[in-house]
C-alpha cells in the first residue's frame, strides 16, 4: 500500500513540475516579444486570427511525444482550449484577445491552481517570454486539428467559464 501511494505522490509532483514548466516558459517567451516590439516600431502589424478553432506546436509535426501543443477555440476576442502533450495530460485555460495579445488562465488540473499570463500572435506563431534574447516563436501553427484535438477543446469547453 505504501508503495502506490508513494506511487501517486510521485506522479503528482511530476505533473506539477510539468505544470509550472509550462507556466514558465510561457511567461519567458512573452517578454523576448515585448522587447522586439519596443526595439522596432516599424515592424508590420499581425493580422488578428480570425474566429474558429487553432492548433499550435513546438514543432511543425503535429502529435510528437515530448512535445507541446495548444488547440484553442476563438469566438470574438474569447479563447478556450488546452496545453497538452501527446499521450499524456493537458490543462486547459480560457482568455481573451486584446489586439495581437491573448491574456490566458491556466488552469492546474491536479491542485486547483490558477496562472495567468500572455501569449502573443505573430505572423510565424505564438510566443509568450520574458527571455529578451529569444525573439522566436515558442509555438507555431499547424493545419490539421486531430478528432484528438478536438476530444481534448471539448473536455476543455465542458470545466471552463463561457
Amino acid at each position: 500500500m505504501l508503495t502506490i501511494v508513494g506511487g501517486l505522490r510521485s506522479g503528482w509532483c511530476a505533473r506539477h513540475r510539468w505544470l509550472t514548466t509550462i507556466v514558465i516558459t510561457l511567461s519567458t517567451i512573452l517578454a523576448s516579444h515585448l522587447t522586439a516590439l519596443t526595439e522596432q516600431p516599424n515592424r508590420s502589424r499581425v493580422k488578428p486570427l480570425a474566429n474558429g478553432i487553432y492548433l499550435y506546436g513546438e514543432t511543425a509535426l503535429p502529435n510528437v511525444v515530448g512535445k507541446e501543443y495548444i488547440v484553442f477555440e476563438r469566438i470574438g476576442t474569447k479563447v478556450r482550449g488546452a496545453f497538452y502533450l501527446p499521450r499524456s495530460e493537458f490543462s486547459c485555460f480560457y482568455g481573451q484577445f486584446r489586439g495581437p495579445s491573448l491574456d490566458v488562465t491556466l488552469f492546474d488540473p491536479f491542485d486547483r491552481q490558477k496562472y495567468n499570463f500572455t501569449l502573443t500572435v505573430n505572423s510565424n506563431g505564438l510566443t509568450a517570454s520574458k527571455q529578451p534574447k529569444n525573439s522566436q516563436p515558442a509555438y507555431q501553427p499547424l493545419g490539421k486539428i486531430s478528432p484528438n484535438d478536438l476530444r481534448i477543446l471539448a473536455a476543455c469547453k465542458l470545466q471552463l467559464p463561457n
